[in-house]
Parts: C-alpha cells; sequence; structure tokens
C-alpha cells in the first residue's frame, strides 16, 4: 500500500513539474505526504521521540525547520556567496573584462572551423570564473559571436559552440559542483582536483572535435559555406551586457577566488584552510579596494557590496529553497521504505552500481531537457544518490560527479533552457536548432563521462 502511496505521489511530482508548478512546492508538499502516510501506517515516526513536539502536525514542520536550518547555514551560504560574487564581478565590469581579454586572442584564426574549436575551449575556461550559464551566454554573444560571423561562421554554428560553453559546470565554484562535494563528503576543491577533472579534460577534447566536425556537417546541409560569408557583420538584438565599461586589468578579478581556493589546498598549501565563503567574501573586498582605487569615491565603492548582498538573495529562492525541499522529499522516501524496497528489488534482479548509475544519469537528464534547468534537476534529485550508492557499497561520488556532468548537458539540449533561448533569439534562429547543433557533440561529451567514470572510479 505504502509504495503504491508513493508511486502515486512521484507521478504527481513529475506531472507537477512538466506543468511548471514551483517545484519546491511540489516537492515540499510531496515529502510531507509521504511523511504522513509514514507516520499513519506506523512504519516510521516523523521525529524520534526525544525530539518530538507532542504532536504529529508540528512535528513534520520541525523536520521542514531543521533541514532549512542544517542547509541554509551551511551549504547555502556557500552557494549564496558565489551567486553575490559573480553578481558583484558583472556590477563593477569584471566579468566583461575577463571575456573581451580572453576572446581577443582567437580574433586572428583564420581558419572558420578550426577558430570555432577553439573559442569554445576559451569558453570552457571563461567558464571557471563566470558561473552563470545565461550570464555567460550573453557576454559570449557580444564579444566572441561577432568574431565567429565575421570569419563565416553560421549563426547557428556559433550559438551551438556558445550555449555549450557551460556544458559541465566544471571547477569548485559552481553551485552544482559545490552541492555534489558536500553530498559526496568532500570539499569542492578535492572534488574538482581528484575527480572532475579527469573526466572534464577528454570530455573538453571530444566535444571540440565533435563541434568542428558535426558543425561542418550541418552547415554543408544547409547550404552555408563560410568563405562566401567572410566579413558578416552580426546584428545583435541586444545590448546591455558590456554597458559597465571596466578596465583591462578588473580581468584578474573574477579569477581570484578560484586562485586563492586552489593554492590554500592540498595542492600546494596544506596547512592553511581557505573554505569557499571565505575566497568569495575576500574577493569581493578587493574589489572594493580596486573600486576606490579606480573612482576614487568611498561612497561608490561601499555601494557596489549591494549588488553582492542582492546576489545572494537572488539565489536563495530558486536554488538553497529548493535545495531544501528536495532533501525534505529524499528523506520522506527513505522514511517511508521507498529506498530500502527499491534497492532490494535491483540487488534481487541483479543490477549492479554501473547499472544504476545508468538509471540516476537518465534520470537527472530527461528532468533537465524538461525543466530546461540544471540546477533544478539535479538539486532535486541528487539528495537519494548517497543512500543508493551505500546500498551498493559504492562511494557516492561515484554516481554524484556523472550526475552533476549530466545535469548541465541536459540543459545544454534543452530548447527552454534560458542560455539557449536567449542566444537563439540574439542570433535570430529558433532554440530547436540551437539544439540540434548542441545534441551530438553534448551526447559524445556524456558517453565519454560515462565510460571514462566507470574505468576509472567504479
Amino acid at each position: 500500500m505504502e509504495l503504491l502511496f508513493v508511486l502515486l505521489v512521484l507521478v504527481a511530482v513529475v506531472y507537477g513539474i512538466i506543468k511548471d508548478y514551483n517545484p519546491q512546492a511540489v516537492l515540499a508538499l510531496a515529502g510531507m505526504a509521504i511523511f504522513a502516510v509514514a507516520y499513519w501506517l506506523g512504519l516510521h515516526p516523523i521525529l524520534p521521540a526525544d525530539k518530538s513536539t507532542g504532536f504529529a502536525l508540528f512535528d513534520l514542520f520541525e523536520v521542514f525547520k531543521g533541514i532549512f536550518s542544517y542547509r541554509a547555514a551551511g551549504l547555502g551560504l556557500t552557494i549564496m556567496a558565489v551567486a553575490g560574487f559573480a553578481t558583484y564581478m558583472s556590477h563593477i565590469g569584471a566579468s566583461q573584462a575577463l571575456v573581451r581579454v580572453a576572446v581577443k586572442p582567437v580574433a586572428g584564426i583564420q581558419s572558420s572551423y578550426l577558430m570555432l574549436s577553439i573559442c569554445y575551449l576559451v569558453a570552457v575556461f571563461v567558464s571557471l570564473f563566470v558561473t552563470s550559464a545565461t550570464g555567460l551566454g550573453l557576454l559570449l554573444m557580444v564579444t566572441m559571436y561577432p568574431v565567429m560571423r565575421n570569419l563565416g561562421i553560421s549563426p547557428a554554428s556559433a550559438c551551438g559552440v556558445i550555449a555549450t560553453s557551460q556544458a559541465f559546470e566544471i571547477g569548485p565554484t559552481q553551485t552544482n559542483a559545490i552541492f555534489s562535494a558536500g553530498q559526496s563528503g568532500m570539499d569542492p576543491t578535492s572534488y574538482f582536483v581528484d575527480y572532475q577533472i579527469w573526466l572534464v579534460a577528454p570530455m573538453l577534447l571530444v566535444t571540440m572535435v565533435l563541434h568542428f566536425f558535426w558543425q561542418r556537417h550541418c552547415d554543408s546541409k544547409d547550404g552555408w559555406d563560410p568563405a562566401q560569408h567572410r566579413g558578416d557583420h552580426a546584428e545583435l538584438d541586444e545590448q546591455g551586457a558590456e554597458s559597465v565599461q571596466a578596465p583591462t586589468w578588473y580581468a584578474l578579478l573574477p579569477v581570484i577566488p578560484f586562485v586563492l581556493m586552489m593554492t590554500f589546498s592540498k595542492l600546494l598549501v596544506s596547512d592553511i584552510k581557505m573554505s569557499v565563503e571565505v575566497a568569495m567574501l575576500l574577493s569581493v573586498f578587493i574589489g572594493m579596494l580596486c573600486e576606490l582605487l579606480r573612482s576614487r569615491s568611498v561612497r561608490t565603492a561601499m555601494a557596489g557590496l549591494s549588488s553582492f548582498l542582492d546576489g545572494m538573495g537572488k539565489v536563495f529562492g530558486p536554488v538553497v529553497a529548493l535545495i531544501v525541499c528536495a532533501e525534505l522529499f529524499a528523506e520522506s522516501l527513505k522514511a517511508i521504505g521507498a529506498i530500502d524496497t527499491l534497492l532490494h528489488s535491483a540487488s534481487n534482479a541483479g543490477i549492479g552500481s554501473g547499472l544504476m548509475t545508468l538509471v540516476m544519469v537518465a534520470l537527472i537528464m530527461v528532468a533537465a531537457v524538461i525543466m530546461g534547468s540544471g540546477n533544478a534537476a539535479f538539486l532535486s534529485f541528487s539528495t537519494l544518490a548517497p543512500a543508493v550508492a551505500a546500498k551498493f557499497g559504492v562511494p557516492a561520488v561515484t554516481m554524484l560527479l556523472p550526475m552533476q556532468l549530466a545535469s548541465s548537458i541536459g540543459r545544454t539540449i534543452s530548447p527552454i533552457a534560458a542560455v539557449l533561448i536567449a542566444c537563439a533569439g540574439i542570433a535570430k534562429v529558433s532554440p530547436f536548432t540551437v539544439v540540434k547543433r548542441t545534441s551530438v557533440p553534448m551526447a559524445g561529451a556524456l558517453v565519454t563521462a560515462l565510460t571514462l567514470n566507470y574505468l576509472l572510479f567504479m
């Protein structure tokens, strides 16, 4: 009976997500409903007797409060600090300066499709420091896109490359990577150095090569000859991505947190520890000092801190609250015994950790395509991974790493993803056309990730 109820709730959750209901509310209500049924059937108390309020309804919200307190003060603060830093860097023009500096060296390449491939690597490098997929996409559309169009690259090919720039969410300052590291029981820097980079480096090479041949193939089918379009000018509908003009040396500022975290880790200075939050806060105050030197105004330099705080607030609802509601939902599934039953059935059917990882990755991919958001898909379902991995006797990271990569890959082939819609709108092409251009390179990247994860870590 309880499993039938869980199945009905899962169907309702999927329906709500597909119909674009608020995912936080969907997951929270689903979790509370399952907790209530588990309590009513005598399967699991909502809270242990020594922590109970004495009234089941209040206990439900005590569980919610406990998860909120734990996540908001820990992982939530980390994610908000990263988002605040990204907003501040954009506010002072440092992100824009970084993109301009990174794009400039490739402007002299004369081979159209070689240029396209090199531009992809440059865009991925910038993604280490500009963590918003849509924000980076818009910056590249007003800097890199005109350079590619001038060399005869088609609008669809250029958009395909730019839309995949944040397809893997690499580095210790990415939201999904931070969450995956936390669920795996490690710090973001160790997750990046010990696990992520070993999959992502080959994935980048595979994706670069596939972009070269796939975009050329698609252009050939469409009758597009780059030689006939050399000197074309890009007509941009949207302006404002470069509205803040900062000096070139500001390009160094977005790099500071990454350098700090890599320096004060087991790689170099292991005696001194630096958290993500400290790296972000220190970098913001360095930025404020730079603003003081540039503007000669204490008021202007201090006012910029508001953008950092605004950025922290903007990510609280869509990301931090989603993590909390997803964890409530995951805990309810454990309480009613659904996870144990699923894993027991998988064990009886002879399903191993490798096949179960494929199932989890497929779930994340489908969710990301449907929701158009890598964050929403990964944060909604990844909380189940540690329990699943523990039952199979494998480290949680071996499941979470491919799931994390699959979430952002899935977003990159979703026609309703904000970054695809933004890039397609500027280039005046259909989002579905851009999905066609991203699909093959992303399929190759996913196969590479799953293969290497199995060979190296499972």
